[in-house]
Parts: C-alpha cells; sequence; structure tokens
C-alpha cells in the first residue's frame, strides 16, 4: 500500500487484486478489501508480517490447512502468493458481526446460541476429520451472518495433526480463556481441546461472561486447571453441552457426536417456510359468518355484528346492513337476477337496484355458540442435577430438601409437580451404606432408601408440550441422571422418561 500526503492509494497485487480499503490489522499484518480484477469479485487480502522464513513456511501451511477444509461454515481461503517478500492470503470476503460483537448487548437466547454451536461443530467436524485442529475457537472468530449463516474463521494458527512442525517453542498458542487445560499441562492440541474451546464459547454466549478469563492471565490459567465454571441463565439440553463439554479429562469429554445430539435438543425444531394460503374466489356470504378475501391475513378477527365485507373487482367493498332478520341470497331460476347491494368505495350512500321481477326470502339465522373451557396450566418443578465437592451427585426438585454440601451443576428439565395421565412418580434415593444417591420409578426404590419425591415424570413423550429423554447413567462409583443418551461418556443404564423443557 503507497501512502501520498496522507492518502491511502490502492495497489495491485500480483496483478489481479487491487486493494480497496483497509478491514481490519492485528499482530499478524493487516487485512484488506480488495478486488479480484480476473473473475470480478471482492476478496479479503491478508497481508502477513513474515519476516523469516519460517513465517512463510507457517503461512504456506496455513494455507495447505485451509484449502484442505471444504465446509460452508470455514472461511475459504482461495489463494495464497509472495511478492516483493511479501506474503499475501487470498480469502473470502465475510462481512459481517463476530459472535463476541453480538454478545456486547448482552446473553443470546438459549436456542440461537445453540444453532451457532451447531454449525461451528460443523466446521471443526470438517477440520477433524481432515487431520487439523482449529487451536483458537472463541467468540471473536465466530463471524454470524445476517441471514444466520456461521462462518468459522482463523485458521491462521491451525495445526495439521500430520505436521509435527512450526509451533511456538516455549510456549502455547492461542487464546488462554477459551484453551483447554491439558495444553497448559504440556498435551497436544486435539480435537478434544476444540470442543474445549467450543464449551467455553457457548458457555460465554449463553451467559454473557466468560467461563475461565480473570484479570491476569495468571488467574486465567488457574481458573482453567482448577475451578469448574456454574450456569446462572444455560438450562436443559444446552446447558448439559457446555458441562459435557468443559469437562476436565479428555476421556470423560463430551464427543463431537454428543454435543450434536444435545445442541440439536436444545435448538428445538427448526422453522419451515409457510406456504401460501390458496387464492379463492371472492365470496359474499349474508349471515353469521364473515366472508374475506385470501389477502387478508388478520387472525382472530370478529365480524362486525351487523355488516359483512368482501373485496370485488377492482378493491370495490361490497357491504350487506342486516336489519332485524339477515338477508341469503337464494339460488333458483331468479337467482340471475337477484338484488345487488353496492356502496361507492367514495361515497357512504347505499344504493339498491332491482330489476322487475324480483323474489325476495327472509330467513332467520340462529347461533349456537359452543365454549370449551380451557384446561388448568400445567404445575411444573425443576428437575436440577447437585454435586457435591467430593464428586457425588444429586438430582432433586423444589419439592424436596437439598442435601448438605451439594450445589447446582445443571438443569435437566421439568417434572410434573402433580399427578397426570402419561406419568410415573419419580423418587429419590439413597443408597444403603453409600454416599451415593440416584432417581428411580421404583416406589421402593429399588430396595434402597427412599428420600423423597421429586415429582412426576413422563413415562412417554408428551404430545402437548416439548421433552426430552432423561437417563440413570453408572459412573462405576456412583449414579447420575444426564439428557445425554450415551451419559456423557459412562455406561448408561436405561431412560428414566421424558422431561418437559
Amino acid at each position: 500500500m503507497v501512502y501520498e500526503g496522507g492518502l491511502v492509494q490502492s495497489k495491485l497485487v500480483a496483478g489481479r487484486y487491487a486493494t480497496v480499503r483497509e478491514l481490519g490489522r492485528g499482530g499478524m499484518g493487516v487485512v484488506w478489501l480488495a478486488e479480484d480484477r480476473v473473475i470480478g469479485r471482492r476478496v479479503a487480502l491478508k497481508e502477513l508480517r513474515t519476516s523469516s522464513n519460517t513465517d512463510v513456511e507457517r503461512v504456506l501451511r496455513e494455507a495447505r490447512t485451509a484449502g484442505r477444509l471444504n465446509s460452508p461454515a470455514v472461511v475459504t481461503v482461495h489463494d495464497v502468493l509472495s511478492e516483493h517478500g511479501t506474503t499475501y492470503l487470498v480469502m473470502e470476503l465475510v462481512e459481517a458481526p463476530t459472535l463476541a460483537d453480538l454478545m456486547r448487548r448482552g446473553p443470546l437466547p438459549a436456542e440461537r446460541v445453540a444453532a451457532i454451536g451447531l454449525a461451528v461443530l460443523e466446521a471443526l467436524e470438517t477440520a477433524h476429520a481432515a487431520g487439523v485442529v482449529h487451536r483458537d475457537v472463541k467468540p471473536s472468530n465466530v463471524m454470524v451472518l445476517p441471514d444466520g449463516r456461521v462462518k468459522l474463521a482463523d485458521f491462521g494458527i491451525a495445526r495439521a495433526l500430520d505436521d509435527p512442525g512450526l509451533t511456538a517453542t516455549g510456549g502455547v498458542m492461542g487464546s488462554p480463556g477459551y484453551m483447554a487445560p491439558e495444553l497448559f499441562a504440556g498435551s497436544p492440541p486435539s480435537p478434544a481441546s476444540d470442543l474445549w474451546a467450543l464449551g467455553a464459547t457457548l458457555f460465554h454466549a449463553a451467559e454473557g461472561r466468560s467461563p475461565f478469563q480473570r484479570e491476569t492471565t495468571a488467574a486465567t490459567l488457574h481458573a482453567v486447571m482448577y475451578e469448574e465454571p456454574v450456569p446462572n441463565r444455560c438450562r436443559g439440553p444446552l446447558a448439559a453441552a457446555v458441562k459435557g463439554l468443559l469437562t476436565q479429562s479428555t476421556a470423560d469429554r463430551l464427543t463431537a457426536a454428543g454435543a450434536r445430539r444435545l445442541l440439536v435438543a436444545a435448538r428445538g425444531p427448526q422453522r419451515s417456510a409457510t406456504p401460501q394460503r390458496p387464492v379463492e374466489p371472492d365470496t359474499v356470504v349474508m349471515g353469521p359468518v364473515v366472508a374475506r378475501p385470501a389477502t387478508d391475513t388478520r387472525v382472530n378477527r370478529a365480524p362486525h355484528p351487523k355488516r359483512v365485507v368482501a373485496l370485488v373487482g377492482a378493491g370495490v367493498a361490497v357491504t350487506a346492513v342486516a336489519v332485524g332478520a339477515a338477508f341469503a341470497l337464494a339460488p333458483g331460476p331468479e337467482a340471475g337476477r337477484a338484488s345487488a347491494v353496492v356502496v361507492s368505495s367514495s361515497s357512504s350512500a347505499v344504493t339498491t337496484t332491482a330489476p322487475s321481477p324480483v323474489t325476495t326470502t327472509t330467513t332467520t339465522t340462529t347461533t349456537t355458540t359452543t365454549t370449551t373451557q380451557a384446561p388448568p396450566p400445567r404445575q411444573t418443578t425443576d428437575l436440577i442435577r447437585f454435586r457435591s465437592p467430593e464428586g457425588w451427585h444429586y438430582s432433586g426438585s423444589t419439592l424436596v430438601a437439598v442435601p448438605g454440601g451439594y450445589a447446582p451443576e445443571v438443569q435437566l428439565g421439568k417434572l410434573a409437580a402433580a399427578p397426570e395421565a402419561g406419568t410415573v412418580p419419580l423418587y429419590s434415593c439413597q443408597i444403603t451404606n453409600s454416599p451415593d444417591r440416584m432417581t428411580s420409578t421404583d416406589a421402593s426404590c429399588e430396595g434402597q432408601t427412599v428420600y423423597g419425591l421429586l415429582g412426576h415424570v413422563f413415562a412417554q413423550q408428551p404430545a402437548d408440550a416439548s421433552a426430552l429423554p432423561v437417563y440413570r447413567c453408572n459412573a462405576g462409583g456412583h449414579h447420575f441422571e444426564s439428557l445425554d443418551p450415551v451419559c456423557e461418556g459412562h455406561p448408561t443404564e436405561f431412560q428414566i422418561g421424558w422431561v418437559l423443557v
């Protein structure tokens, strides 16, 4: 880029990329908006500061890495070139706010967080299948387009699993608040560490705060290594996904498949386009039924008690005024000569014209109104999984006192507070001679000690509300409940039932 008299002039790179304006700059260089004059499209031109052969080799590796990825959720690299000692990356132009930008207005709704998480997960699964880890998943690298599409950007420090070189000597690369704890212990980057970063990113989006970011780098590292973030807003399957991804042990960490199942449940059903209503002929109906054109989109519009309106031709209103009894146009031999009631669009006067002879039939319409009483609202109680400092779990509700020493871990859903059709009682049980606890639909707690009645779980998926299956899991030394069918990496005993979301 040439500066003359304080003005920025366009520069042609490699004979085809004409710079337009600066989009941003950082430690690795400057990103320009450029025009590809060969095929006439706009691109992002990343001008990199490469002061050594190692840097150049890193850039080439970055281009090879990104070029191996084929996903709509990954920012595409079109070309890499070097000119006059400067290295450039030619990338897909994506002008959209980042997830970090969106979160400046506060936490995002759970459904939107889950949808963004699914898109980022797709990008990561594509990269992992190609043998690539991203190593810097964070809100500022997730771009959210106006139409809802998501792009994972900046594979600039991505590392191919088959490329052992080109790492930072004596250090780690990435953003500490979103880096998995095993990286600080010397383990190499892996798909599991990318999934941890995804969990931290989703936590931030849902809660409005970073799970581990502290005032100093040392405090941040300590939080990543030893602290467990507790969500305040995050509930249901999204909370289960975040907690599963932020598991310290890579062996117990939620897999991509497990995260996908929970995020799909948290996103809810996708909205499909509403089909257009068929265009019906304009009609005029006399009596208690209102006729309106197919283009009338009003909802629950009550008919006027003394008139019926329809559109005829180019929008002239036809109005029938009922005085006492309603008038109906009776079909028959004289139907083609029936009376016409017309009101001009520019006048409120009503004129009646009728050729002679005319036959008028007077009818009396009786309307019967049936009122259906709505069922009383369902009373529910939250089903929450708690955890003790020793690692024991307890799933309880607001109907039973929480045992001492347990802190909330994740909300699993809602139980019916009172028995209703299709539900069975759900009990909290304490294992005899053990601090272990579990839930059961057996009134005798399967031979263990009954601690209390938590509420009523649905035996089948209810037809009148959204629900998710809940499972009882066995971690070898203790039980816990989960929305994950594979019990967050532990053996699944059975499905307890369905909980409302």
